[in-house]
């Protein structure tokens, strides 16, 4: 607003001063047609009353008048401007060759010398309504100058030519003093209502920002309930996928369960039909993820934390991926404490350890390793996953375990983890715990859980 105020004040004082300006124009107009009907009437009676001094008056007042009416009916254009300074030139000149030629006919030279200081002190007034100090005291010049010339003619002495002078040039001062105060009261009011326009433009931009931010606002929330809605559909439209998708799978379970009684313990198939529970109970904890996800990032799934034996979850694991294991000639190892109990939900446990043993087969080369591994150090417990295939790099090992990182794991060259590890991470701060990737010696990809004991 600082720097705004100058430059918008400067321009608006312009626009008044020309305002003024043409409205004084018309004024002295007005005064100079009055004045000059007025002039020209006195003349015109006198020189018809008898007096023959008065005989030239007439027609150059008359000439006058009519530049005066031209002057006055174009007030309003820009023109004006450049014929309001050749005005006073002109009346200048008009009083003075009017008197010249009343000198030598009039029987009082002296009379028409002093009358003539009347007229030049009222051309001095007329041409202060420019508004250009510059021009009432060039006036006030020429018109001495005039008088001077005059007063030597009508042979005045020196003394009266000085004290005309000096009359002129004070009725320039004063002339210039009250258009300057003109002038000051002009800023004033210009100052005035550029600040009042500027108020008014600030109030309006904030009233418009404030609208703004309430239309923001209001978008916002339609599209926050539009999400909370889908949000909800979704949830619902999940419920219904899983309620689908267990019940083939209830009965392929009770299949596999009824054939696992009804075969000879010890045989191949027996075997194969138990690798299929296994198969299929991890199918039910991959749909239990779906459903959990949300649960547990909304705060609304709390882990059951009870003591198990560690060694059981972690064969159950190794079953269920025995098959994807030995099809890629990946050797699954176990290694845990003996007779280790972990405290913690054994059903949200299990399904973390076998999405990072699923993730690990996933990137382990073909003929490598893969280690489920349980311990405890003081005040700790821990559940790892080791593979021998390709290394995380450390800058990109926190974003692992975000939601829906899939697309950023394929730029560096590995094929992505869902919705797998974010499930994880959410389990291991449910319990309290953290979940990270660690380095370990002679193993290219460490994850571990780390849980409170």
């Amino acid at each position: 607003m600082d720097t705004a105020l100058p430059a918008a004040f400067e321009n608006e004082l312009a626009r008044v001063v020309n305002t003024q300006r043409q409205r004084v124009l018309g004024a002295g107009a007005v005064v100079r047609l009055v004045g000059t009907v007025v002039f020209l009437a006195v003349s015109t009676g006198l020189y018809l009353s008898g007096a023959r001094d008065w005989a030239h008056y007439p027609l150059i007042l008359a000439g006058y008048g009519l530049v005066v009416a031209l002057l006055f009916a174009l007030r309003s254009r820009p023109v004006t401007r450049q014929l309001s300074v050749a005005q006073p030139v002109v009346d200048v000149a008009l009083v003075f060759g009017l008197q010249m030629l009343a000198l030598p006919v009039s029987p009082f030279p002296a009379g028409v010398a002093g009358f003539s200081l009347g007229l030049f002190a009222l051309v001095v007034a007329l041409s202060g309504l420019e508004l250009m100090p510059w021009l009432v005291y060039g006036t006030a010049g020429l018109a001495t100058l005039g008088q001077a010339v005059l007063m030597r003619d009508a042979g005045v002495g020196p003394g009266a030519v000085v004290v005309a002078a000096v009359t002129l040039f004070l009725v320039a001062a004063v002339s210039h003093y009250g258009t300057g105060r003109l002038r000051q009261l002009a800023m004033d009011l210009s100052r005035a209502e550029v600040a009042r326009q500027l108020e008014a433009r600030r109030t309006s931009e904030v009233e418009d920002a404030h609208r703004t931010i309430e239309r923001m606002l209001a978008e916002a929330h339609a599209r926050n309930t539009q999400l909370e809605t889908l949000q909800a559909h979704q949830e619902q439209l999940m419920q219904f996928l899983v309620h689908d998708l267990r019940s083939p799978l209830s009965a392929v379970t009770l299949s596999l369960s009824w054939m696992e009684q009804e075969l000879p313990v010890g045989t191949p198939l027996v075997e194969s039909v138990r690798t299929g529970l296994a198969v299929t109970a991890r199918l039910d904890r991959m749909i239990s993820d779906l459903l959990d996800v949300p649960r547990l990032e909304q705060g609304r799934l709390s882990p059951r934390k009870q003591p198990f034996p560690v060694a059981p979850l972690l064969d159950e694991v190794r079953r269920s991926l025995d098959g994807a294991a030995r099809l890629r000639k990946i050797r699954l190892e176990l290694a845990s404490t003996p007779n280790l109990h972990i405290v913690g939900d054994a059903g949200l446990l299990i399904r973390v350890v076998e999405n990072l043993a699923t993730n690990a087969l996933r990137y382990a080369p073909s003929g490598g390793r893969v280690r489920l591994e349980a311990g405890e150090t003081e005040g700790l417990q821990w559940l790892a996953v080791r593979n021998d295939g390709i290394a995380i790099p450390p800058e990109a090992r926190e974003s692992l375990f975000d939601k829906y990182t899939q697309g950023s794991r394929e730029k560096e060259g590995r094929r992505g983890y869902g919705l797998g590890l974010y499930f994880s991470r959410l389990a291991a701060e449910a319990h309290g715990g953290r979940l990270a990737v660690e380095d370990s010696e002679g193993w290219s990809t460490s994850f571990v859980l780390r849980l409170p004991r």
